[in-house]
């Protein structure tokens, strides 16, 4: 399971060097640090606006709370989820 941190584009910066970009596939986009290659984002033109981090790369994830659950469907079916979020389905996640 991969969790990740979506922010607004404009409410995020990098600091320091920027990571490498990688065009993973049409309309998706994924960064990466170019010296150990540990992923960093992904952003995709069906989640257009916002950046999704990888939560594993944070310095301190648990300070962002979840708001809701994206691309449930991918789920493995042994996952239980029960903390209430409202969840997102299908190819344009941003919409309700």
């Amino acid at each position: 399971m991969t969790t990740y941190i979506g922010v607004l584009d404009g409410h995020w910066r990098w600091l320091g060097k920027p990571p490498k970009i990688f065009n993973s596939s049409p309309g998706v986009e994924r960064t990466f640090c170019d010296n150990c290659g540990t992923p960093l984002s992904f952003r995709s033109t069906n989640m257009s606006g916002v950046m999704h981090f990888f939560a594993a790369a944070m310095e301190e994830p648990e300070k962002f709370a979840p708001t809701l659950h994206v691309a449930f469907e991918e789920k493995l079916p042994w996952l239980k989820l029960a903390d209430g979020l409202p969840t997102r389905v299908g190819p344009d996640y941003t919409k309700n």
